[in-house]
């Protein structure tokens, strides 16, 4: 963005913002090399301090302030080039996406056109996740936040004026209470710490810092040191930081002091790294970059079977930067210029903002607009929605069993219940199946993310540190209920391979022996429990895990079953045959030998173990789908037809 006449253009500005800009696309593209390439949005939270705060500081200092006339700058800048891109990536998802990815893209956009699509994200993804690169809107939770800032700096300078206090001192308080809350909150909750403004409050705090105490660049010797100085800190940044970082926390200081160096000072090395032409172009195009290659990358994926290449990836970026030209030249640079009735521009844009939000409120309840696909693709989403809307699986987060009737009956006669993670409540309606044949009740006593464990044994989640205590006191709910008359009989899965972690503290872990390695933890747990429920006289069944996939299989049967995407699917994956009814994937993984043993190993105590394996799996492969519809509604959790299959007559 430019700054105001009295700050004049600052070419090494539009450098570092193609600095930024080329870190963020390139880690996007999947380029290894920088793992830390997400940090070049920590550096546009710094650009984007400087140059409001300076503009604000000058206007309110000459007394030149209007809130009317800093707004209509910022949608001047933003919503343009914003807008054009949303109706563009619902006008082609239309065509491209799924009922359920339409809707989930209906949701987000709602978010956008409100401001808040950090906080609509941070409800529904983790950054990090393999979910979160299918989102084509995940790259607009920074725009969120700088436009929450927007709105709340003027204030703050405001006030600082109106009090005669130095708004260098109350900016600098406040950073120092965000950056304090961001470090304290990132071992907590990173999605919290990451999406939310007052833990990202600080990083914009610090550009306007250095505004308001040197709105000019440093010159002279000390400047090459400077910039040698933020390079060299910014390329430490993007080649060691990673996904694994409990980011943003302390670790956030690195970008944003190396963003700081960069703007305080500007010599001679400056203006040969930052000021040539090819990085002054890519820089005035960076915000319409940003806008366009995280949408087309996210689409790729969803249209391709497996993780598109590196080059794929290129590809597209590279394609997006071509977009992104056009949006500079034709949408953003006759939208900065003087309009003939300003007056009229925040009402109309707050108007159309909530129009389509409403309409996105109607894309949304309607299903994504369901009749734009067959019914294979309809059958098929069908299972992961209900996954996703089951009363009877409680999410992370301090809860104990759901008392829902669907949960758990009224009955008089003893049931049948089912315990454990998402697995076991991806086993529902064959376990119901299974009770009604038998007459009996089905409880369902399910937590994401934590399987049946007692004796200290509980399932820690690296990025969600409360967790292993809340999973703990989850099933010590559940063992007290399935131990009650109320049942005779107790069914017990899991997603087993996935607490065998290789982050510290993750996994199956003993919380009174750390140490402890997960397997050692997982055998504990699980003998502990065979051994009280034996004890009681309950009837134990335990099933193993299914195969998990290298690929999504509901996203691969879309692929197959709606006619544009196949195209695109085809190309992006390369078929090397047309696809039949029936698939086979030899991209699986059993689960470890040892978690095979250890549930096997539980036959010698009266517990019936249940393989999946057989009737999924071959010398061919996996299945992947049967007569057109998937056998997972993801890449590890079993859909409905998909039980069916793997069971057989075992019940």
């Amino acid at each position: 963005m430019k700054t105001h006449l009295s700050l004049g253009y600052r070419a090494d500005i539009d450098g570092l913002r193609a600095i930024a800009i080329l870190l963020v696309v390139l880690f996007h593209a999947g380029v290894s090399a920088l793992p830390g390439g997400y940090a070049g949005v920590d550096i546009f939270f710094v650009i984007s301090g400087f140059l409001i705060g300076g503009i604000l500081s000058r206007d309110i200092a000459s007394g030149q302030f209007s809130f009317y006339q800093f707004y209509l700058r910022r949608i001047r800048r933003i919503a343009p080039a914003l807008m054009v891109m949303l109706f563009s990536l619902l006008f082609i998802g239309y065509f491209l996406l799924s009922p359920l990815e339409y809707g989930q893209l209906a949701k987000y956009s709602f978010g956008v056109f409100l401001s808040v699509p950090n906080i609509i994200l941070l409800k529904g993804t983790d950054y990090f996740s393999a979910s979160s690169d299918l989102n084509p809107l995940l790259m607009t939770w920074s725009l969120g936040i700088e436009e929450q800032f927007y709105v709340v700096l003027p204030f703050i300078l405001l006030m600082a004026a109106r009090l005669r206090a130095s708004m260098a001192w109350l900016v600098a308080l406040l950073s120092l209470l965000s950056l304090a809350g961001c470090i304290w909150l990132t071992p907590q909750n990173s999605s919290q710490a990451f999406y939310l403004l007052p833990t990202r409050a600080w990083e914009l705090g610090a550009g306007v810092l250095l505004a308001l105490w040197k709105p000019q660049p440093a010159s002279g010797r000390w400047a090459n040191l400077f910039t040698l100085a933020g390079l060299v800190l910014t390329a430490y940044c993007a080649l060691t930081l990673n996904k694994s970082d409990a980011f943003p926390g302390y670790l956030a200081l690195l970008p944003v002091l190396a963003a700081c160096l960069l703007i305080a000072a500007r010599g001679s090395l400056s203006r040969l790294v930052l000021e040539n032409a090819p990085m002054r172009f890519i820089g005035k195009i960076s915000y319409s970059w940003y806008l366009w290659h995280w949408p087309l990358l996210a689409l790729a994926r969803i249209c391709s079977d497996g993780p598109i290449s590196v080059s794929q990836g290129l590809g597209v970026s590279t394609f997006a930067l071509g977009i992104a030209w056009l949006s500079w030249r034709y949408v953003e640079q006759p939208f900065r210029r003087p309009v003939r009735q300003p007056r009229r521009v925040i009402p109309t844009y707050c108007l159309m903002s909530v129009a389509a939000a409403a309409a996105m409120t109607g894309v949304w309840a309607s299903g994504g607009l369901t009749w734009r696909v067959n019914e294979k693709v309809i059958s098929s989403e069908a299972y992961k929605i209900a996954a996703q809307t089951n009363p009877c699986l409680l999410d992370s987060g301090p809860n104990l069993p759901s008392m829902d009737k669907r949960c758990q009956p009224d009955a008089s006669r003893p049931g049948i219940a089912l315990v454990g993670d998402s697995h076991a409540a991806a086993m529902r309606v064959a376990v119901a199946h299974y009770a009604e044949a038998q007459q009996k009740p089905l409880y369902q006593l399910t937590k994401a993310t934590c399987p049946l464990l007692t004796a200290g044994i509980t399932r820690a989640v690296y990025q969600h540190p409360a967790h292993a205590k809340q999973c703990a006191t989850f099933n010590d709910a559940v063992m007290q209920e399935i131990l009650s008359d109320r049942i005779d009989e107790v069914i017990i899965t899991a997603f087993w391979a996935s607490g065998m972690e290789t982050l510290p503290g993750a996994g199956y872990r003993d919380m009174n022996h750390p140490d402890k390695d997960n397997f050692s933890a997982l055998k504990q747990g699980m003998d502990a429990v065979i051994a009280r429920l034996r004890q009681a006289g309950k009837k134990v069944v335990l099933i193993e895990d299914a195969p998990a996939l290298s690929l999504d299989a509901l996203r691969y049967s879309n692929n197959r079953n709606m006619p544009l995407r196949r195209e695109l699917s085809q190309w992006l994956s390369s078929w090397k045959t047309l696809p039949t009814q029936n698939e086979r994937t030899t991209l699986y993984s059993l689960p470890q030998d040892n978690l095979t043993q250890l549930l096997r190993s539980y036959e010698q105590r009266d517990v019936r173990v249940v393989s999946l394996r057989e009737n999924l799996c071959n010398r061919s492969g996996c299945l992947v789908t049967w007569q057109g519809l998937p056998l997972y509604y993801d890449n590890n959790h079993l859909s409905p037809h998909g039980v069916d299959i793997a069971l057989g007559s075992r019940w």
